[in-house]
């Protein structure tokens, strides 16, 4: 057989589309790269989707460049000239021209990851002859040029041009260009994502979110860190919640008060809302009773810093279950009142499959067993409980008859321990995964896995320690003889890492996001 017919036959050809799906579906960058050089065809498919979210290393001046530069080989006429003196357009001529247009292919602006490789790189663009020749904002009164503005000028221009966004992530921090640049074209007019860090006042983007409603109708997830107090910001992202046609997320962070206007807006996509987030705000209870008109909530997280008496429901706090229909699937509270908790996930139903809690009293167990029997992930820390008193936890989790997924967390020393002692007896038997995070000892975790008689087959640890080859050679001999776990999964971090060389993993923002994982069956045979 020839070697033509052969690698015919041995390399089946796909329709372009189903390439395109599988390389999109890739997400090891590394990976990408290797394939963009098998043939030209491949390299189509591939340059749109690793261009479509650029974000380079932050802190690395070489990978900063690299994309500013490959941007700024993609000027036309105009923004050269916003980059550039007349007499100093030569100075392009030092870039290479470009293989594509790669700001077609731009669907994620991250403007201050964007800023911060400028910020990285403006000093030695192209190189530092071409750098000192970028055109200053205005040099007759300006001590120190600021160049780095006159690239971002540029290169908005340049996507306000080419680029139709889905996602854009805004941070007051970093104010955007002037209003009529950034609002040119229809950049945004697909935009369905939409991330705002507002944390001081910034009047360009204040201007631009103005506009927003105006240009932009079709977000889907909108998410707003807010720890600017004032109320004209707050009725600005309030226009922005009621002039969108179907709103699916929306999460709201910051320690500020002005939010009663953003909450009320919520009311108009109270038919397409699926997840809330609300997160260190200062709401009335009163105001939560939009939550009751939302039928189709599958989410709710709700996490303040401090769970002060004025946040206690009052005694008409009933207005707010009238008339909900929603059926919550995942429900997160985090230091709010026990009769709050209790009322929510009364309000949840019994669709109600994952909870996270780290206030448990009587009212609200027994509200979860009237109404959140089916709940199969529970979430509890259960750090600073008082005097140790673990009685309603041990009802919630002996109650919970559908039960497989349990995690613990506690910053406090011996909670997690003395938990693990008192709920031997009341696991359910359906109880198959279980995570224990901070602070525990592998000693009671051994005692526990000796003595338990469910048939858990994964175990995640989160310690706040080193794991070394010790620590590891230890719990393995803990858990390799409970026969009917499958997985161990060590959860790394920048504090807890495998230290020596035989383990080692190189941690850093990409490892984070991995367990180091030990396949206990495999490990099992091995020693046979």
């Amino acid at each position: 057989m020839s070697t033509k017919s052969s690698n015919k036959h041995n390399f089946p050809s796909l329709p372009s589309e189903t390439i395109y799906e599988i390389f999109k579906h890739i997400q090891h960058e590394p990976t990408l790269f290797s394939c963009l050089f098998v043939n030209r065809a491949w390299c189509r498919k591939i340059v749109p989707i690793l261009w479509a979210r650029p974000k380079p290393p932050i802190y690395k001046e070489r990978a900063s460049r690299s994309l500013i530069e490959t941007y700024v080989s993609c000027f036309d006429d105009e923004e050269k000239s916003i980059l550039f003196a007349e007499e100093d357009l030569s100075q392009m001529d030092r870039l290479k021209s470009p293989l594509f247009e790669y700001a077609v292919f731009l669907k994620e602006l991250n403007y201050p990851l964007l800023r911060l490789a400028v910020r990285n790189c403006y000093r030695n663009l192209g190189d530092k002859e071409f750098s000192k020749r970028i055109k200053p904002t205005k040099p007759e009164v300006e001590v120190n040029p600021n160049r780095q503005i006159t690239i971002m000028k540029a290169l908005c221009n340049l996507f306000m041009r080419m680029s139709r966004l889905e996602s854009l992530v805004l941070d007051s921090y970093d104010d955007i260009p002037n209003v009529p640049l950034f609002t040119r074209g229809n950049c945004f007019s697909n935009l369905i994502n939409l991330k705002i860090y507002w944390t001081n006042f910034a009047s360009n983007m204040s201007n631009f979110i103005k506009k927003l409603p105006q240009i932009c109708t079709g977000i889907r997830d909108l998410s707003i860190e807010f720890d600017l107090d004032g109320n004209i910001e707050a009725e600005n992202i309030a226009n922005i919640i009621k002039s969108q046609q179907s709103l699916n997320t929306f999460g709201l962070s910051g320690s500020h008060n002005q939010v009663i206007p953003i909450l009320s807006a919520l009311e108009s996509q109270v038919e397409s809302l699926t997840s809330i987030k609300f997160s260190r705000i200062n709401y009335q209870w009163q105001s939560l009773d939009i939550l009751g008109k939302c039928s189709n909530l599958k989410s709710l997280d709700i996490v303040s810093s401090l769970c002060p008496v004025s946040r206690e429901v009052p005694d008409d706090s009933s207005i707010v279950a009238n008339g909900s229909s929603f059926n919550l699937r995942t429900l997160k509270l985090l230091n709010q009142s026990p009769k709050l908790s209790a009322q929510l996930i009364r309000m949840g139903g019994s669709s109600l499959r994952s909870l996270s809690l780290n206030t448990v009293t009587s009212e609200i167990v027994s509200s979860i067993l009237r109404s959140g029997t089916r709940i199969t992930r529970l979430s509890l820390d259960i750090s600073e409980t008082p005097q140790l008193d673990f009685s309603q936890h041990l009802r919630i989790i002996g109650g919970l008859k559908i039960l497989r997924y349990l995690h613990l967390t506690s910053s406090t020393p011996s909670d997690i321990n003395n938990l693990l002692s008192a709920m031997i007896t009341v696991l359910p038997n359906t109880l198959r995964h279980l995570n224990i995070e901070q602070e525990f000892s592998l000693r009671h975790l051994g005692t526990f896995l000796d003595s338990c008689k469910v048939p858990l087959e994964e175990l995640t640890l989160f310690p706040n320690m080193s794991i070394d080859t010790g620590y590891l050679t230890e719990i393995i001999g803990y858990v390799k003889d409970k026969s009917s776990l499958k997985f161990l999964y060590l959860n790394l971090s920048w504090e807890s890492g495998l230290v020596n060389k035989i383990f080692t993993k190189e941690i850093d923002d990409e490892v984070q996001k991995y367990l180091f994982t030990v396949d206990l069956d495999k490990l099992r045979g091995e020693e046979i």
